[in-house]
């Protein structure tokens, strides 16, 4: 009994699979949901996260200072003299910083 050569069908079968798990893997790393942009939206996301974190903190604090000017006559006469230059009826300023 004499057997004919044939190719082994596994072997063809591995060499036909591999490039497809290659292109398999590749597209998971650089499409549009793949790992590569996972990454990079998850530190935009992270990024944005403590930019609102810091900028919650300003809002608190302007909350705060707004509510002192509606309510503390004397705080606002100071941001009023402070920032604005403004002055009392009769009130002389006298600037002695040298130019």
């Amino acid at each position: 009994m004499v057997r004919s050569y044939q190719p082994k069908k596994r072997n063809l079968n591995k060499l036909m699979v591999l490039p497809f798990l290659a292109l398999v893997g590749l597209w998971l790393l650089l499409s549009p949901y793949g790992l590569w942009q996972y990454t990079k939206i998850s530190r935009e996301l992270s990024q944005l996260q403590a930019e609102n974190a810091r900028l919650e903190v300003t809002n608190q604090d302007l909350r705060q200072k707004i509510e002192r000017l509606k309510n503390d006559p004397e705080y606002l006469e100071e941001v009023a003299r402070r920032e604005h230059g403004l002055i009392k009826e009769n009130e002389l300023i006298f600037d002695f910083s040298k130019h």
